[in-house]
């Protein structure tokens, strides 16, 4: 560990040892911030459940009132002898009994903002009388609100997009007609705007569900929030009460609920979790950005302290690499008065003596070693090479190491490409096959490092004459300014698109070095016809391209869909 850490230059050695120093302090931050959010939500949601406790209970309490007014309504005297007895009646006492009647209905009326209407049915004189009305019975609505049920448990009745609570009474399971049926109808627009009133903010609501028959009263939710929350409710199966988060038309929802049991619904409350945990989301991005200016003031002050530090070495290194370069005409003119004073000092001790030393022996010995190293450098011909490669193909295949025998392989079939015959042109196929060898050159050279994606070339134009040299100098312009400094995530892509008439050989990176100025710089090259201008890497490409094909064809340079370089090749499909 200690020689990792020695190996690593000044100014990363200062970043690191000022982490170390403030990482403690930063844990502790970060865990004081995550649990203080946390503790903060847990309160949001148990608040969130309260209140749909609390607003259950009222609607509970609210209907279990109503409902045992229903029951003293239908124990009244003179409800019995309409029902029962209008036979001995007069129609003096039947008139003051309807009266009596129609003002107990118009107090239960009055008793609750939800009750929209409160009526009885009579079979055996077939009326309907509410408070202000009296009318013959509508047998539609008389049949849908004559069920038995368990008023205590599922009192609720839909029928046409109207809510009732029904009390049949006598309640008689052979279905035969009861004496009375007392129903009371729900104001739907008064439930939905006390619902309403119960969610706080405008990203939320609350609805009331009967998830058994299928009817829902609230605000008007998006179809994908109800599939979401009812999805969720019901996976719950047994469970009275939650909370849950859920995704809905790509926005994040708190669904509290609570079913009850006296009511046969389910009391559901949804807010979008943005604004009710936004606070806290923007405690957390503050804090992310203290973090952030914090390392951004560590690196300013390591910087600055390394620029102390590596600005003098740097000028002495600069001065070094000069003498190794064999100029010792080199002094330093140093004013400061710190230890670098003494430093540069013996240095121009050091040149002098050095320059004394060496000027008669070394100069001859140079120009012999010059004369030497000129000479062995003929004897290397690219031929001798791709022999030499291919010897050690043979050897390395003998030895059975893989890595060796492809390595190996691929730098003869480069270095044959390269020599085997002085022709300007080669067919497509190998001019790509060319390009691939070069690839597999490189990742045994990157490694793991740079991702390559290599299409494959269309067989319709494997056979068309080429100049040489065209893909793989993109290739090895992607790597030495797209890649080679990009430490991971780096990918080189080759691409054909027959496009029918023409083909494009598209070499893309995501180095992530494009710079607007410099691609349009690049295309004014490639259109200009000026001779002076560079005529090396892309533009020799590009210049030869159309010296063969027509100005109709040659290379397009973009920016890449990856935001790094991208150069096309635009080939026809015959020359």
């Amino acid at each position: 560990m200690k020689a990792l850490f020695d190996s690593i230059k000044i100014y990363p050695k200062l970043i690191i040892t000022f982490l170390i120093v403030l990482m403690p302090l930063f844990s502790l931050s970060l865990v004081m911030n995550l649990y203080g959010s946390s503790s903060v939500k847990t309160e949001i949601t148990n608040s969130m459940l309260s209140k749909v406790h609390f607003y259950n209970n009222t609607l509970e309490n609210e209907f279990t009132r109503t409902i045992n007014i229903m029951r003293e309504f239908a124990s009244y005297d003179d409800l019995d002898l309409l029902s029962n007895r209008t036979e001995i009646m007069s129609h003096y006492e039947q008139r003051g009994a309807i009266r009596n009647l129609q003002k107990e209905l118009s107090v239960i009326k009055n008793s609750s903002n939800y009750i929209q209407e409160a009526s009885v049915h009579i079979p055996s004189i077939d009326r309907t009388i509410s408070d202000d009305n009296f009318g013959v019975i509508q047998q539609d609505e008389f049949e849908a609100l004559n069920v038995v049920a368990n008023i205590f448990e599922s009192p609720f009745i839909y029928w046409r997009d109207r809510l009732f609570i029904s009390l049949p009474y006598p309640i008689k399971s052979n279905r035969l007609s009861p004496d009375f049926v007392v129903d009371i109808e729900i104001s739907i627009p008064s439930l939905k705007n006390a619902l309403l009133q119960f969610t706080n903010h405008t990203a939320g609501n609350t609805m009331l569900v009967n998830f058994e028959n299928g009817w829902r009263i609230g605000g008007d939710e998006p179809e994908g929030i109800l599939k979401a929350i009812d999805s969720v409710i019901q996976a719950d199966g047994a469970i009275s009460s939650d909370l849950q988060s859920v995704t809905a038309d790509e926005q994040k929802y708190l669904v509290a609920f609570e079913k009850s049991k006296v009511l046969g619904t389910t009391l559901i409350m949804y807010e979008r979790e943005r604004t009710v945990l936004g606070p806290l989301d923007r405690y957390t991005v503050w804090f992310w950005m203290i973090s952030a200016l914090t390392l951004i003031v560590i690196l300013i002050v390591s910087y600055s302290v390394y620029r102390l530090i590596h600005r003098p070495l740097k000028i002495l290194v600069r001065v070094f690499r000069k003498v190794e370069h064999g100029n010792l005409n080199v002094a330093f003119d140093y004013r400061g008065r710190d230890e670098f004073q003494y430093l540069y000092a013996q240095f121009n001790v050091m040149v002098q003596r050095l320059q004394q030393m060496i000027k008669e022996v070394y100069e001859q010995k140079f120009r012999v070693q010059h004369a030497e190293l000129k000479q062995l450098q003929s004897q290397i011909n690219p031929h001798f090479l791709y022999n030499s490669l291919f010897i050690l193909y043979r050897l390395a295949k003998k030895n059975g190491d893989e890595n060796q025998i492809r390595f190996a392989k691929y730098l003869s079939d480069y270095f044959q490409f390269m020599t085997r015959n002085s022709s300007d042109t080669v067919t497509l196929a190998e001019e790509v096959q060319h390009a691939k060898n070069y690839v597999e050159i490189q990742k045994m050279r990157f490694a793991s490092q740079i991702e390559v994606a290599f299409g494959e070339l269309p067989t319709a134009y494997a056979d068309l004459m080429v100049p040489r040299l065209i893909v793989q100098p993109l290739l090895e312009n992607a790597y030495k300014y797209g890649l080679e400094e990009k430490e991971t995530g780096a990918k080189l892509t080759v691409r054909f698109v027959d496009e029918q008439t023409s083909l494009l050989v598209r070499v893309e990176d995501n180095g992530g070095l494009t710079d607007q100025d410099l691609i349009e710089n690049l295309r004014r090259k490639l259109v200009a016809q000026d001779a002076g201008l560079e005529t090396t890497g892309i533009i020799n490409v590009h210049r030869r391209l159309q010296l063969q094909f027509g100005t109709g064809y040659g290379l397009v340079i973009a920016e890449g869909e990856s935001g790094g370089f991208q150069v096309t090749i635009r080939l026809p499909r015959t020359p």
